[in-house]
């Protein structure tokens, strides 16, 4: 339980930086992802299916918070998280960091796919470079957030078996 509003708390405050850190960083309102750093984390050793449901719930939050197209973000993390959570807990550093990175771009890709689709309500014009500086942003953060990131990680999580 303790966890679970760790997570919450950590999802609230991260997509909460995220929007701020776009709109100070300097390069045209594309900055670093830190709720799918947040989900990433959670999904560690989480059961799959709780993994979806926290992403889909976080990138839903997202999606009603920004001006992003509503369920496209919930749909990247849900996957996302699943497949982390069906991968399991990376053990050293630069596998953490490695799979945080993975994730981000992973995310951002079916985002990518997603707004492609939706055809010419939204512009896909600079996807290619929010794709990469975000990527690129979320892996320099990684090994700096990974000690406060660890506190949601789930801590028996030798013992989740995929569903």
């Amino acid at each position: 339980m303790r966890r679970n509003v760790l997570f919450a708390i950590a999802a609230l405050l991260a997509l909460l930086a995220t929007s701020e850190l776009a709109l100070s960083l300097p390069l045209r309102g594309i900055g670093p992802d830190l709720a799918i750093l947040v989900v990433t984390a959670y999904a560690f050793g989480e059961r799959p299916r709780t993994a979806a449901m926290a992403g889909f719930a976080v990138g839903l939050l997202r999606d009603l918070l920004l001006s992003t197209p509503v369920g496209l973000s919930a749909f990247a993390y849900a996957i996302v998280a699943y497949v982390v959570a069906l991968l399991g807990v990376p053990r050293g550093v630069g596998p953490v960091v490695g799979t945080l990175a993975g994730a981000t771009f992973a995310s951002q890709v079916i985002y990518g796919v997603g707004v492609v689709f939706l055809g010419p309500l939204f512009d896909a014009g600079p996807l290619p470079r929010m794709l990469v500086i975000t990527t690129v942003y979320n892996t320099v953060l990684a090994p700096v957030l990974i000690p406060l990131l660890s506190r949601i990680v789930r801590a028996e999580a030798a013992e989740v078996g995929a569903e």
